[in-house]
Order: structure tokens, then sequence, then C-alpha cells
């Protein structure tokens, strides 16, 4: 009876290499055999290693993709494999493996490479499909298959080859082969490197491109020959080029249709801003009944009309992938209360009960998108008064509990309204979609995309949605939502900053807009808070009454005739630096664009259309924090100073040589940009700050991330103001960090 000692004894001594390995594809059984196939001292060395150890990574990708496969279907796999030895050498190998019951796959390998011969190649190469090329250890061809001779269009015998170099056929080719020169020096760098080489393309006078690959063939660690194989990759290539210019496409059509957008938005939110500024300063006038009826009807309808505009806006960002998630702490009762402020009383307009029932459990804190979740309630809700002409809205927040670090708030609206029909159901979150049923009891409908955008918000969040709906009784609306615990309370949300407004009266300020409907408007509302105004038509009129006079802030539209708001910034932080601030006014409501504004150095941004308590709150809180200039850069020089102590480890030599260091680069990138600025060379700028990234991250400035990626994009349109903008702003703060250390 054979023992599993003698078994084992017999698989020890065994002249083929005998490995097993697990379920989990690494070694549990090696004998020494195998150990010394692959150049191995000891059994240690492979024991628990990955079986991929034996294999090049191309090689193991066939063995993944054509051949386990096989094994795990039919248990049993037999052939010929190119291993790698430990010193990284081929070697060829016979290999059979089959399947172990439950304890994975029993491989036996014997070295081929002794037997490696034009017999045994011209076998293998007959039918791969490749172009194949086998040369010895002096270079001279002793294998060349048919298929190689097809895809040069070659019209002599292959048996020809034998004998000759690489080179020597390339010299038959003048004809077929591209740049023949050039790939005959490339084939010597090749051949003298002896390193393996996949996907080199070589480019045919017929339009096909071919890839090549090369290999060197080493047996018992010596050169004993090379490996040259060739593919037609054209159509490939074709179909790779097809989805690149595909996607460049799309991305053209992308930012074509940002553009548009972006500029549909100025145009549309221009004269709103006129619209709604113009009604709501009316409105605060000595009115009689049926003129305030006629205020209010246009103050509603061109709010309507804003509406349906940023739903567009939404939906377009939604679709581009760039809908903002911005998380920040709130709280959600005050949010829930701004909501009911809204819309309770257009529902009691109507005569419908309006109730809202709110958990006590819920957290009075917590971290998420403040506008997205006012959003999803505001359309949620508006909805239902829309769709409801008698009995009553019920709206209720639920904890439903702590799921991770989120708490799950359930939002109900339950509405006694028309109700939404089974096959409307099926098509309510779809882009512009309208119930025509309801449509016909409903004189203002919307844009029909609330839901879409709703949904879209919610999904982004991380929650759901349900309807529920029956015709002529009524919808329940859904939503589940994880909102990140808060853990710190955080202060009350701000609403209008009344006791900043004291900050704001006998202030000067420089108006620069170039509509005069819309300067009315600012000028009007300036002066209801006691703000002393001048105003200018365009950037050009604004730098000449700067130079005349002082302010303490100026408002600047962007787009503007003569000189547009960037180029005015630029000359006024040119001749005055920081001293005077300057807050941008732009009809964009993209995120990116206000982003940009900021970039530039413009100190905050106001979005057109502009209210009374919108202005009044921004420009209270800007002046109640403007003393907190430099604390950015404050920040950076801590950073700076942690991460160069950490990289110094206390050695007080090494910290003043990375302290040297780091003023050697400022230095360097400070004369190189204030030249480019001059100059307007902005490709040498792009290089300085590409060799300045290196330093900038090392050392933590990571606040500038967004700055220096927009520099960067040369996909962005940038005017000669705006590289200079945002240049002078790396300037600005390199020559804080320089002026911090220097000395040090």
């Amino acid at each position: 009876m054979i023992t599993l000692e003698k078994l084992l004894t017999a698989l020890d001594n065994s002249h083929d290499g005998i490995a097993i390995m697990g379920n989990d594809g690494t070694i549990s059984y090696v004998n020494q055999s195998h150990c010394k196939l692959f150049g191995y001292d000891q059994i240690s060395e492979l024991m628990g290693k990955p079986w991929t150890i034996h294999f090049h990574d191309n090689h193991a990708d066939r063995m993944n993709q054509h051949v386990f496969p096989t094994v795990h279907q039919n248990g049993f796999w037999a052939g010929e494999v190119f291993g790698r030895k430990k010193d990284g050498s081929h070697i060829l190998q016979y290999i059979t493996l089959a399947k172990i019951i439950d304890e994975g796959i029993l491989c036996i390998c014997r070295d081929e490479s002794k037997d490696l011969n034009l017999g045994r190649l011209e076998y293998l190469t007959t039918n791969l499909g490749k172009g194949i090329v086998v040369e010895d250890e002096f270079q001279r061809i002793v294998l060349a298959n048919r298929q190689f001779c097809n895809l040069f269009q070659i019209q002599f015998q292959q048996e020809e080859f034998i004998g000759q170099t690489v080179s020597d056929v390339i010299k038959k080719l003048n004809l077929i082969i591209k740049n023949i020169d050039d790939l005959k020096i490339e084939f010597e760098l090749i051949s003298n490197k002896k390193e393996p080489l996949y996907e080199q393309r070589i480019y045919l006078s017929d339009g096909r491109t071919l890839e090549m690959d090369y290999l060197p063939i080493y047996l018992n660690g010596k050169f004993k020959g090379q490996l040259w194989t060739y593919t037609d990759a054209t159509d490939q290539i074709k179909l790779q080029n097809s989805f690149i210019e595909a996607k460049n496409k799309a991305m053209a059509s992308e930012k074509a249709k940002t553009a548009f957008l972006s500029y549909m938005s100025h145009e549309i939110r221009t004269p709103m801003n006129a619209i709604l500024g113009l009604s709501e300063q009316l409105s605060f006038s000595k009115l009689d009944e049926e003129q305030s009826f006629f205020v209010k009807n246009i103050r509603d309808s061109a709010k309507n009309l804003l509406f349906i505009i940023n739903d567009i806006l939404d939906l377009s960002k939604i679709e581009a992938g760039k809908m903002s998630f911005q998380k920040h702490p709130f709280k959600l009762r005050s949010v829930i209360e701004s909501v009911e402020n809204i819309l309770k009383p257009k529902a009691e307009e109507k005569g419908l009960s309006f109730s809202i029932e709110y958990d006590n459990t819920i957290n009075e804190s917590h971290y998420s998108d403040e506008i997205r979740i006012r959003q999803i309630l505001i359309n949620i809700i508006s909805n239902a008064i829309k769709f409801t002409q008698k009995g009553y809205i019920k709206i209720t927040f639920k904890n439903l509990g702590v799921d991770k670090s989120s708490q799950i708030i359930e939002f109900r609206c339950l509405d006694t309204g028309f109700g939404i029909s089974k096959s409307a159901l099926n098509h309510l979150f779809e882009d512009f979609f309208q119930d025509n049923q309801i449509g016909k009891n409903i004189k203002e409908l919307g844009s029909g995309l609330g839901l879409a955008i709703t949904r879209s918000i919610v999904k982004l969040i991380g929650g759901k949605i349900d309807i529920n709906s029956t015709v002529n009784s009524g919808t329940l609306v859904c939503i589940q939502l994880p909102l990140e615990i808060q853990k710190i309370n955080i202060l009350e949300i701000k609403g209008t900053n009344k006791k900043n407004n004291h900050l704001l009266e006998g202030k000067r300020m420089l108006l620069v807009e170039d509509n005069n409907l819309n300067r009315m408007v600012f000028r009007m509302m300036l002066n209801n808070l006691k703000i002393v105004i001048d105003e200018s038509e365009n950037g050009f009129e604004a730098l000449e009454k700067i130079a005349k006079n002082k302010y303490d802030l100026v408002l600047m539209d962007i787009h503007m005739p003569v000189m547009d708001g960037p180029t005015a910034l630029f000359h006024i932080i040119k001749s005055h630096g920081d001293t005077i601030p300057v807050i941008a006014l732009t009809a964009s409501a993209f995120k990116s664009e206000v982003n940009h504004l900021l970039m530039l150095g413009f100190s905050d941004c106001i979005t057109k259309p502009v209210d009374q308590q919108m202005l009044q709150e921004k420009l209270g809180n800007y002046f109640s924090i403007s003393h907190d200039k430099g604390k950015n850069e404050k920040l950076i020089q801590d950073k700076i100073i942690k991460n160069l102590l950490d990289l110094s480890q206390g050695d007080k030599v090494q910290e003043s040589k990375l302290y040297a260091s780091l003023l050697e680069e400022i230095n360097l990138a400070l004369v190189s940009w204030k030249e480019c600025i001059k100059t307007n060379s902005w490709d040498i700028a792009k290089k300085t700050l590409h060799r300045q990234k290196v330093m900038i991250n090392s050392v933590g400035i990571d606040s500038y991330d967004l700055l220096i990626h927009e520099l960067e994009d040369d996909s962005l349109h940038k005017s000669e103001s705006e590289h200079k903008l945002m240049y002078m702003q790396l300037i600005k703060l390199f020559q804080h960090i320089k002026d911090r250390f220097e000395g040090v």
C-alpha cells in the first residue's frame, strides 16, 4: 500500500518540478526540482507566494484569461508556456495542470528550453495569427513565418530570410515602411538593449499600422536569440481613435453647451435683476390697493420665470455631472422654518390648512448641503400647494435612526390635491414631463423639471424618494435622507444681519455697471442702506474715478464694453494693491464661474438678480469680517513650518537647509512670474508653475489647488488680464511666504 509518506518522498525526489497552489492562488507545496527549474535555492522562497511569481505580466494575463478557465471547466490543461526565473529571465516549459477537488491545482513543470529548435518553433508559430521572426544569438534569422510575409506584403519565400538579420530584411521593404531609416536605428537600439518591449508601432505606406513586440531569449542564463512578433493593429487603432474623437467632440459639445448656458444665464438674469429690483423698490413706496396688486403680480411672475431659468441651469449641471454638493454645518429645523415662512402664506392664500410635525429626537445640528436640502423641500412642498385646490398640506419629519455616522431623516408631504394617474406616475421623474390632466386645472405648470432635479439631488445626497398618488385623492411624497451628524452644536443660522447695518452707513462705494436699469436698481438699494454712491459705466471710467477719489468698496460688473471687470481689477491691484476691495457683480449662476472670479482676486461675488435683503446681508457680512485679512496666509505659513519641522526631524542643520531651499525656489518663481506678466509669456509661466508644484505639494500649500489646476488647463480660455490676475495671486502668496521666512 502506498502511504502518504511514500507519496511525498516520491514527489520530493521527482525529476520534474511539482507545485500545488491553493484556491486563493498561493503556492502551498513545491519540490526541490521545481525550485531548481526556476532558479531558487530554497523551498521557503516560494512557499506562500502567488503563482504569478513564475510569469511576466503578459504571460500571467494569458494564463488568467485562457489557461485557468480551461482547468476549472475541464479539470486539466497541458501545453508550453514561457515562465519567469528568479533572475527575471525567460524559460520555456511544458506544464501539466490538474484540478484537485477542494484543494487547488497541481502543476507539473518540465524544462523544454534545451529542446527549443526550429521544428518546434515552426509548429508553435504556424497558427498564432502573428507575424513572427526568431533570431539566434548572432542576430541571424532562424525562423520567419508566413504571416510575417503576408503582413509586410513580401513576395519571396520565407526560407530566403534564413541567415539574414532583421536589418537586412528591412532594407528590402523600403517601399512598404514609412521612415525606414529611423526604424533601422530603432531596431539596433532594441537589439543592443535586450529588454522586452511591447506594442511598438510601425507605420506602413499603405496606411496600415503594425504593433511589434520584442522578447530576448535566454537559455541557462545565456543569451540565445530574440523573438520579434508583429500584429496588424490598424482596425483597433482606428476604433481607439474614433472613441477619442467622439470623446473630444462630446467634450467640445459640453463646453459649447456650458458656454451657451452661461451666456444665456447672463443675458436673461441681467434684465431679471432690473425687473425684480425695480418691482421690489416700487413695493416699498406708497401704493393704492390696485397698484399693489399689479406690483405683486409682476414680482410673482418674475420670480416664477427665474425659478424656470434656475431649473434649466440645474438640469444642465446634472447632465454634465457638475451638480455641486457642498457640506457645511447647518440646523435642519432652521431650514424648515425658513421654507415654512416662504410657502405657508401661499397655502393660506388658497385657503389650505398647512401643518408641520417635527420629531424632537432629530439632532439639533447636521453636516450636509443646506442649499440642496432647502431646494428639495421647496420643490416638493410648492408642488403640493400648486396642485391642491382645497383641503390640507401635511408635512412630517421623522428620525428613522442612525446608520454609521448619519441620521436617517424621513420627510413626508401629504396633500389632498388632484392626485396623479398611474400612467403619469411612470413618467413623473422625466425631464420636462407635464401631466396633461392636471394641466387643465392649473394655469402655471412651471418647467416640468422640479421632480427630475429633486430626484437627482436626493440620489446625490445618498437618499431615496418614493411617490404614491390616487387621482382626486391626493399625493404622498416620501423622501429619506442620510444627514451626517454634527457632534458640536453650531451657532444659529444667520438671517438678515441687522447688527452689521451700522457698518454700512456712510460708506463710500463706486458702482461700475454698464446697464442703466441695473445701475438704477443698485443705486436705490444702496441709498436705502445710507451708502454714498458714485457710478461708472465701464472699467476705464472706474479707473479714472479711483485715481481721483477714495472708496471703501467697489461693486463691479464683469461683462462691460470699453474695459471689462477683470481688466479693470488688474489695473486696480497693480496701482493700489489690496487697499481697495472689489466685489464682482455677475449674472452667472454657475459655481465654477463664481470660484473663477474669486481666484482672479475679487474680494467677493454677488450673483444677480439681487434683492435688498441679500445685498444688505452680503455687504454687512463683508465689512464685519474684513479685519480678518491675512488669516489664510497665516494658516499656510503655520502648515509650512509644521511640514518642514517634520521633514527635518529636529535636525537644525537640515531644517536650515530646507528653509534655504524653500526661499531659493520662491525667489526663482517670483522673478520668473513677474517677468512673464510684463511680457505675457504664459508658456514660460506655466513651466515655472510645473516646477514649483513639487515644492507647493511638499510643504502643504494645498489651498491654491483650484487656481493651479485652472492655470494648467489649456482647454479653458483665459484672457491676458485673467492670466495676469491669477499669477498675481500666486506672486502675492509667495511674497508673503518669503517675507515670513527670509532670515529664519
